[in-house]
């Protein structure tokens, strides 16, 4: 009884591909530097400190099927309804946990393949409509996730585009006749800096850091820049959002 099983697949499939590399990657959120979560412990009792996901996933993995069509359609039923209570898209902190949601959905795809291929082809029960119905619900979720995510992340990247630092301009505007005056400090959001150089633009103090500064920018990778004074770029533009 493998109903639907290739379509729930194909969007969960299309969740890893789109949003797989996040939780590799290293993301700056403001003055902070964090990384998504790497690899959770899954294995353990639930704990208070688990996210609501994991706590799923620890709840997967104690479902166990029995000899019975029907009592397997049961837990199939209330392994897709944990499912369909666990999966929404809630902006940065599901981001966050995308690593988690690959794992929950990977586990929940596998132990429902088990379920069902216990359950025998021609058994016939209200039970297996009422599955098919949760599991075509399961996959219109899957695909809402999915396109609400990618709106999300596509709006953020566009509006950090907006914001982002360029290099280039800021190196030139480090060099020490407008360095000195503190332009590139106002350039890159850093006002108070930047009125401090104006104050003490008379001494040579200002002109010596903004030269070292001019060396600095010019010297540094673009990743680093952006890391440092574009740090909403850098984190929306770590996730591969294909059309």
């Amino acid at each position: 009884m493998n109903i639907l099983n290739d379509i729930v697949s194909g969007a969960s499939r299309q969740f890893g591909r789109e949003f797989g590399r996040a939780g590799a990657n290293s993301i700056l959120k403001g003055a902070n530097s964090y990384t998504i979560r790497g690899v959770s412990d899954y294995s353990s009792r639930v704990k208070p400190s688990d996210s609501s996901i994991v706590k799923a996933i620890k709840e997967v993995q104690k479902i166990k099927f029995v000899s019975t069509n029907k009592a397997n359609a049961s837990r199939l039923i209330e392994l897709t309804d944990l499912m369909l209570s666990i999966i929404s898209f809630n902006g940065n902190e599901t981001l966050n946990q995308l690593t988690d949601l690959k794992e929950l959905i990977k586990q929940y795809n596998n132990k429902f393949d088990h379920g069902s291929s216990l359950i025998d082809d021609d058994f016939k029960d209200k039970s297996i409509d009422y599955l098919e119905d949760k599991r075509k619900e399961f996959v219109d979720l899957m695909n809402k996730f999915n396109n609400d995510t990618k709106i999300f992340i596509n709006r953020n990247i566009e509006l950090a585009r907006r914001k982002k630092k360029s290099k280039r301009t800021a190196t030139l505007l480090a060099f020490p006749i407008l360095g000195s005056l503190g332009i590139h400090k106002f350039y890159l959001g850093k006002i108070g800096q930047g009125i401090l150089y104006l104050i003490f633009s008379f001494l040579l103090i200002p002109t010596i850091i903004s030269l070292f500064e001019f060396i600095s920018y010019l010297s540094m990778s673009t990743e680093k820049f952006d890391t440092k004074f574009n740090p909403e770029y850098r984190y929306y533009n770590q996730f591969t959002i294909t059309n």
